[in-house]
Formats: structure tokens, C-alpha cells, sequence
């Protein structure tokens, strides 16, 4: 459960305070999505707070179910509130402020987008930044799910989803001598492997319908996994050592020009979630 007066802290992660004033500092256009991020990344550094919400998983779960689909998770609704509260004061929007924090927090971890859009009309406010404030309001749950429940995750795992959380991963990095495929959550930053020539999004494995783009400037570090069967993009990064959790969102941030280059050839990501979790906050 998650106890409205646990506060004991972690210590400063002074990496992330550096890494966020870098970023703010290149990238000023960020600002509006930064600020919810650093306020989302900070909470959940915040081990005491979260971590006594993480619910036991079922045993009997699907095979290709993540381990926190239909899992029953204890919040305290008043903490919820204040949390939720304070991301609304960040992003300045005012016009939501009588939103179910628990509701929302419900839809944004099982990726119901027509859940908390219903849930923004109800307030009168714009459907899409109470989908980012929801998206942010999560990731402190999720990351200590991630950090509790590493030990649950199944051994082998084949599918694109997060074996966590069922979210579509926003990176695939390429590490170490060997440049094995490692696929990242940005939301609760778990990785998992897949081999290289597999499409994330619809599983085609013709390398005829495979393919990458890449920036000259970046053709060493960074490239487009594209597959022209699903006409599916995926981000990638070539690494010596792969990114803390808390880098993987900053560095989605930050790579956003390749999210244009992709689309603007026609590759998109898929509107649905990796997996419908069915998750419930109580």
C-alpha cells in the first residue's frame, strides 16, 4: 500500500539533477515536457513512498502476459491526489484540477487513452495534456514495480511488449563487443532482449522488409530500426553500457529529430498498447 506519510528518500541522484540540466539547457523547446518529466523522475527516486504499492503478481497468469497484467494494486487515495495534484500545478493546468487521481493513474498504467480522455471531458479539460500529466503520474509506480518485481520477470521472454508492464519499448540499445539487441521501456525502464532482425511491433523476421535509417552525422551511434511490412519505426543506440532507467526518457527527449525523420517517411508507431494489462488500483 502506499502510505501517504512514508517519506524516507533516497539519496540525491545527482546524475539525473546534471543529466536534466543539460538537457534543459540544449533543448529550451523541451521545457513544457521536461518540466513533468524532472518532477516524474524525482518521485520516483522515491523508494519508501512506492515501493509498498508493488502487488504480488498472479501465479496463473498467461504465458505472454506481463507480470503486472490483472494485478490488484493498494494506493492511498489521498496521497494519489496530492502527487497527481502537483503535476497539474507543473504543467499549469488548472482546468483539471477535479480529476480522479486514482482513475487516472488506472488508465495511464494499463494505456487506456479513452478512459482518461473520458476522464479530462468529465473536468473540461484537453484530452491530450491530461494524457502526458497520467503518462508521468505512473512512472513513479512503475519504477518501483521494476525495481521489486525484477526477480519475477520470466527467464526468456519473445515477445515486443515490456515483460513488465506490456508497453512498446521506445529504444533498442546495442551494447557491449558483441552488439546484442537489447530492447528498453521508457516507462518503467526494463530491458529485454530480441534478435536484431525481428520486427518489435509484427514479429517479420524477412530481412528484405527490415531496413534502418540514420542521419549521417549519428551513422556510428544512432539509427531507425524501420519494417516496411507494419511500416514500424523503432529508435536505436549503439552503447559501450546500457542507460540507467531514468536516462531512457530523457534520451527520448532528446532524439526527437528522428521521430520526425521517420515519420516524415511514412513510419509511425502503433496506436495500441504491447498488451492490455488489466490492471486495477483499489
Amino acid at each position: 500500500m502506499l502510505w501517504p506519510y512514508a517519506r524516507l528518500r533516497r539519496p540525491r541522484n545527482v546524475d539525473l539533477e546534471r543529466q536534466v540540466a543539460e538537457v534543459r539547457r540544449r533543448h529550451p523547446e523541451s521545457e513544457p515536457w521536461l518540466g513533468l518529466l524532472e518532477a516524474a523522475l524525482e518521485e520516483a527516486e522515491d523508494g519508501a513512498a512506492w515501493e509498498g504499492a508493488v502487488p504480488t503478481p498472479p501465479a496463473d497468469r498467461p504465458v505472454k502476459a506481463p507480470v503486472l497484467a490483472h494485478t490488484e494494486i493498494a494506493i492511498d487515495r489521498r496521497a494519489a491526489r496530492r502527487w497527481v495534484r502537483r503535476l497539474l500545478k507543473v504543467a499549469a493546468r488548472s482546468d483539471a484540477r477535479g480529476l480522479d487521481a486514482v482513475a487516472l493513474l488506472e488508465g495511464a498504467l494499463c494505456q487506456d487513452d479513452a478512459r482518461i480522455d473520458a476522464l479530462a471531458r468529465e473536468v473540461g479539460a484537453p484530452p491530450e495534456a491530461v494524457r502526458v500529466v497520467g503518462q508521468m503520474a505512473a512512472v513513479p509506480l512503475l519504477r518501483a514495480c521494476a525495481r521489486v518485481l525484477s526477480g519475477s520477470l520470466p527467464p526468456t521472454w519473445w515477445e515486443g511488449y515490456c515483460p513488465l508492464c506490456g508497453a512498446w519499448p521506445v529504444l533498442a540499445e546495442y551494447t557491449g563487443l558483441e552488439r546484442k539487441r537489447q530492447l528498453r521501456c521508457g516507462r518503467c525502464g526494463t530491458g529485454w532482449p530480441l534478435p536484431a532482425l525481428r520486427c518489435v511491433f509484427c514479429d517479420e523476421t524477412n530481412h528484405d522488409q527490415l531496413g534502418y535509417l540514420a542521419p549521417e552525422e549519428e551513422e556510428q551511434m544512432r539509427k531507425i530500426e524501420v519494417c516496411r511490412t507494419c511500416n514500424g519505426y523503432l529508435k536505436a543506440l549503439t552503447t559501450v553500457r546500457a542507460l540507467a532507467p531514468w536516462a531512457i526518457p530523457l534520451d527520448d527527449l532528446t532524439t526527437v529529430h528522428l521521430d520526425v525523420v521517420a515519420l516524415e517517411r511514412g513510419y509511425q508507431r502503433p496506436e495500441r498498447a504491447g498488451y492490455a494489462l488489466g490492471a486495477r488500483i483499489a
